[in-house]
């Protein structure tokens, strides 16, 4: 079914594409192909709206209606109780399990079914009366017209809330859309959703919007928020990312992960959404006027700042990728000095017209990296894009959203961001950016089996190497000879998988033999994981096969995971509490932090109020960690102390 959807939104978006291009008379491709498509359209959605369209119809409404009717709620959509203080969430939560969820921002939805139907469709608005929006809705491929039968509710009436809202990539692409049927180019991916919900035209632009559903009205019997989330699944729409949550440090987990994500999503996020496992208390509890009493959102507090861009420098990542940031008059943001600021990537550049002498507005959320968010004056000219890729001199081609170096064997970017990932992902302490720079100048290292052939001869013919920290180096490559596998698979670098994701993997498949043999569906089927990160785990685990056969022929041992040992780790000494590690260790850090996680802990990479303990060679440092850590009067360990609490 989830197949099928998504082969749905492709055909709309390459219909309407083809029809406008006709109807504006830049056909691009021929009758018979374009037939095909519709035809296929028509096969697996007959009453879907882009087969009804009708021209570039600039100012035509599919619907043909004149205004947006308001339709009251049956339920009012009401806010929510937000808190920005940790301590708050804690007293909030500390009596009841809760369902978190990471909120959306976007735009709040009401979908109403009839017998299985699709019958209403309407905004939030003032919570009582909302704007009818069904002709809109209808275009959305995550949302179902029709819901299969015989689950919950499906015979009757009932309504589904969520939220509408647009990703990043769509964003972008939806911004050229617009601006090739005349209209003004939007400046955010929130703004535009609400901007075109409350159009009376452009009915077939949403198109490029999402829908996660997160409620369901009119099944009472549903017990728990956990069963409100497999029924809606059940009825073939997309979730949000959500977890039963049962104590704090679970909790303090999910805000973490929710944090990060805020990083590094397609999706725009402004905070996470906690809700009282037991739907009886939804009941029990009510509602104020305002908001319903067992919904809390959590959002961090932020600040924004303007600035100006001086300069937009082009950087070639270790996967090829030509990524842009923004070197901008300096600027305070929440206690830290900003002056570069990164720009995503090519295609955002050309959706917001990025280029010097812009100024532009940015958002930093406590520790969260400093984002973009609009520009408040464009300078006069163009976007422009570079060609070449600056490390190489290789043609750039556009994959998607993205400029992309095709080198990838001779790229050095390529080459040493790839090494120098796997020096940090295994944790080979002291052998910095700068010294694997000097071996690759040098020609010691062209690859990452490489390493491990390294001698202290050759180390020593580096800068500022002597005999002492060139075996110091060598031991510290030889530790890490033998890795545990999600380690080692993290160390590979590939796209779509990061350590967290390498740990759920290998919590189905144990061995790196194992691994190796998985297909698309069998990572699919493990919880958390999209068709489209599967394909990027299975085709880049083929891809870098040589490298995995090379690097066991020089000797590396890779140990399979005990599924003994993770179930131990739940009630470990370090349940539930977080570490940060700092400074310089015996052992080298990747060990150390699966020991940690063995023991039942998490490691931290920044020190905050979540913070148990800080691991540090030395107490009486001034790095930013140890000063964070004084302030917040969270206790310091030595090696020795973590290795006493593990055992």
């Amino acid at each position: 079914m989830a197949a099928q959807g998504a082969r749905i939104v492709d055909l709309v978006r390459l219909v309407m594409r083809y029809k406008s291009a006709y109807y504006a008379g830049r056909p691009e491709v021929s009758d018979v192909a374009y037939d095909r498509l519709e035809e296929e359209l028509r096969v697996l959605d007959p009453g879907h709206p882009a087969l009804e369209f009708v021209g570039t119809a600039g100012a035509r409404d599919v619907r043909g209606e004149p205004s947006l009717p308001r339709i009251a709620h049956r339920t009012p959509m009401l806010s929510l109780e937000k808190t920005y203080s940790t301590e708050d969430l804690r007293r909030w939560t500390e009596k009841h399990p809760v369902m978190g969820t990471i909120k959306v921002d976007g735009n709040s939805l009401s979908l109403v079914y009839s017998r299985g139907k699709l019958v209403q469709a309407k905004t939030r608005g003032d919570g009582r009366l909302g704007e009818d929006v069904l002709g809109k809705a209808r275009w959305v491929g995550s949302i179902p017209r029709e819901l299969p039968r015989g689950i919950v509710g499906t015979d009757d009436e009932i309504e589904v809330r969520g939220e509408l809202f647009c990703t990043e990539t769509n964003f972008l692409q939806l911004a050229d859309a617009m601006v090739a049927l005349g209209l003004e180019r939007p400046t955010s991916p929130r703004n535009i959703v609400a901007g075109l919900l409350g159009r009376k035209v452009h009915f077939d632009l949403a198109r490029w919007f999402d829908f996660f559903a997160f409620d369901l009205l009119g099944a009472n019997d549903l017990a728990t928020e956990t069963e409100t989330f497999r029924v809606l699944g059940g009825l073939g729409f997309a979730l949000p990312h959500h977890r039963l949550l049962k104590t704090w440090p679970e909790i303090e987990g999910f805000l973490e992960e929710v944090r990060s994500m805020m990083d590094v999503g397609e999706i725009g996020l402004d905070g996470a959404v906690f809700t009282y496992e037991a739907r009886s208390l939804h009941r029990e509890l009510g509602a104020t006027a305002h908001h319903p009493r067992y919904k809390m959102s959590f959002k961090w507090a932020g600040e924004t700042a303007e600035s100006v861009i001086q300069k937009i420098t082009w950087a070639t990542s270790r996967l090829g990728f030509v990524t842009p940031v923004a070197v901008i008059e300096p600027v305070r943001l929440s206690g830290a000095q900003i002056t570069n600021i990164t720009l995503h990537n090519a295609a955002h550049v050309r959706a917001y017209n990025l280029k010097v002498g812009d100024r532009i507005e940015l958002v930093r959320s406590g520790e969260v990296i400093p984002k973009f968010l609009r520009v408040v004056t464009g300078a006069a000219g163009v976007f422009v894009w570079p060609k070449q890729c600056p490390e190489c001199g290789t043609e750039l081609v556009l994959q998607e959203v993205k400029l992309q170096c095709p080198n990838s064997g001779s790229c050095p970017a390529q080459i040493s961001g790839g090494i120098l990932n796997w020096i940090r992902c295994v944790g080979i302490e002291d052998l910095s950016e700068k010294r694997l720079d000097a071996l690759m100048a040098a020609g010691f290292v062209r690859s990452i089996p490489d390493l491990y052939r390294v001698t202290p001869e050759q180390l020593m013919k580096l800068p500022a190497v002597r005999e002492k920290m060139a075996a110091k180096l060598v031991a510290n490559i030889e530790a890490t000879r033998e890795l545990d596998l999600p380690v080692f698979l993290n160390g590979l670098g590939i796209e779509g998988a990061g350590q967290t994701s390498w740990e759920a993997i290998t919590a189905t498949a144990a061995s790196l033999a194992a691994v190796r043999r998985l297909s698309e569906a069998d990572i699919v089927a493990i919880d958390g994981f999209a068709e489209k990160s599967a394909d990027q785990i299975v085709t880049g685990l083929k891809a870098k096969s040589k490298l995995i056969d090379d690097l066991l022929a020089v000797g590396l041992r890779v140990r399979a995971v005990d599924p003994a040992r993770n179930v131990a780790a739940k009630d470990g000494p370090l349940a539930g509490k977080q570490i940060v590690i700092t400074g310089i260790l015996s052992r080298p850090r990747a060990e150390v932090e699966a020991g940690i996680k063995a023991s039942g802990g998490s490691v931290g990479s920044a020190v905050s109020k979540n913070t148990f303990a800080v691991v540090t060679d030395d107490p009486s440092s001034g790095s930013s960690k140890m000063k964070k850590a004084r302030d917040l009067g969270v206790q310091v360990w030595s090696e020795d102390d973590l290795n006493k609490m593990m055992s």
